[in-house]
């Protein structure tokens, strides 16, 4: 299971750096816009500066490729954590450092091409050049093709309701009424919503001015934003079809398997998806002339990644690497979004601590003035005793095969809200290494628990019993 789950985990990492190094570190710079985020010009193909650019592109191009290199190797040596959440915290840690340090070349050449600016006595312009005659002519969203994957995924969402209020009753499996299919189907959904609303202000972005002929500016935009809408119409395909899928793995039996392979498969769309993305809009460039006295504003971006421009009143402006857009982080909604952004990364930086902390700190049952009280950093439970009205004990916890709703689900600890046969909806509070367990049922609430040790657990049992 823990190789399992890395390997996905490693789909999540490996695939996608090598997107980045193709992405950020071309070969041949001079069919490019721009270079480590600043703007290709005529200057640097003249001459000794020719000389100069190819030996910044080179040296951090390979950079970039030992780091990135190195990063699989260490991602893939992860797998071998035997701990299932210590692998899942390093690994999702890992995965953010590794994608910034993969930057460090791009920031490096990024600094060294300003220099060279600065030595040839070349000064970024600052303007923003806006061609109106060509803004009609540059949309290429086709919004039924990206409406039709979102309503078939509407349509699984009411099923998943119907299924799970049991109207309709496909198969009956310990999974219908705990709504794991409605949160399923619902996420999935959301998703293809939000790809609606991306692709949407993506067709809308102003139009890069690269000639001064508005129809030669239209052509480019419209073929530009064609291969974005392909994309994002793509995503909401692969995101409808995973619906579908987890539907059917839910409907006809849970299957662990199933949803692993469902998901590298996922994983392994998305990479294509994005290669053909990155294939596409460099044949598209490679088609134009770019006339580079046009829009040249390197300073407004910091390393080249970061846009940071009062003067210009838009929120969202194209990556210079080509991989979609980014914010205007000195606008007031860009930096209500960066702000969002920070406490999203430092919110999971914080998670991830709290869920090492609750795998390192052990469960705790005991029964004291006429409760049972179940404690983990805090009482997690406490249940009347004179509330009880069944209890029993098992012991095989394989049988019975629970499923998590909300909650925790760690080597050492099982907690939250889970579906356990036909107890659709029960509180959790079990130690997986410890195979005895006890079966609490009161006026409101089924709970399954257990102490550190069979012993303990038997010992809870006859306390209450």
């Amino acid at each position: 299971m823990n190789l399992k789950l890395g390997l996905i985990m490693f789909m999540c990492l490996a695939p996608f750096l090598v997107i980045m190094y193709f992405v950020l570190y071309p070969k041949n710079w001079r069919k490019k816009k721009f270079i480590f985020g600043i703007k290709n010009r005529v200057d640097f193909t003249m001459g000794d500066t020719e000389a100069k650019v190819e030996e910044i592109v080179q040296r951090n191009r390979k950079t970039a490729l030992w780091i990135i290199f190195l990063e699989i190797i260490i991602g893939a040596l992860f797998l071998l954590i035997q701990n299932i959440t210590v692998m899942m915290i390093i690994y999702t840690v890992y995965i953010l450092i590794a994608f910034v340090i993969c930057d460090f070349p791009y920031i490096k050449g990024n600094s060294e091409l300003k220099s060279l600016k600065r030595e040839l006595g070349i000064e970024s312009k600052g303007v923003r050049v806006a061609d109106l005659k060509s803004i009609s002519a540059s949309h290429a969203l086709d919004m039924p093709m990206l409406f039709i994957p979102n309503i078939l995924a509407g349509v699984c969402m009411i099923l998943a309701l119907l299924y799970d209020f049991k109207v309709l009753n496909i198969s009956q499996n310990s999974l219908q009424g705990s709504f794991a299919a409605t949160l399923m189907a619902g996420s999935f959904l959301f998703m293809g919503i939000l790809f609606v609303f991306i692709a949407r202000m993506m067709d809308n972005m102003r139009n890069e001015v690269i000639s001064e002929e508005s129809e030669v500016n239209a052509n480019y935009n419209r073929a530009k934003k064609k291969i974005w809408s392909d994309l994002w119409i793509q995503m909401s395909w692969l995101n409808t079809a995973m619906i579908i899928i987890f539907m059917i793995i839910i409907f006809i039996g849970w299957s662990e398997a199933g949803v692993i392979i469902s998901s590298v498969v996922y994983m392994l769309g998305i990479f294509v998806i994005i290669a053909i993305l990155a294939k596409k809009t460099a044949l598209l460039n490679g088609c134009y002339k770019f006339e580079n006295e046009y829009d040249d504003d390197d300073d407004n971006w910091i390393y080249g990644m970061f846009y940071y421009n009062p003067r210009d009143g838009r929120v969202n402006v194209e990556r210079r690497d080509g991989m979609g857009s980014t914010i205007n982080m000195a606008h007031p909604v860009g930096k209500i979004i960066t702000a969002l952004v920070a406490l999203t990364l430092i919110g999971t930086v914080a998670s991830l601590v709290w869920v090492g902390a609750m795998d390192a700190t052990a469960i705790d049952v005991r029964v004291e003035n006429g409760n049972v009280i179940c404690h983990h950093l805090r009482d997690e439970y406490v249940i009347k005793k004179d509330e009880i009205v069944e209890i029993s004990t098992g012991n095989n916890l394989e049988e019975l095969h629970p499923v998590r709703i909300a909650g925790v689900a760690t080597d050492k600890l099982l907690k939250g809200q889970w579906s356990v046969g036909e107890d659709k909806k029960v509180k959790m509070f079990i130690n997986p290494e410890v195979d005895e367990y006890i079966r609490i049922k009161t006026n409101n609430n089924t709970y399954y628990i257990n102490d550190n040790s069979v012993e303990e657990t038997r010992e809870i049992y006859e306390a209450v019993n």
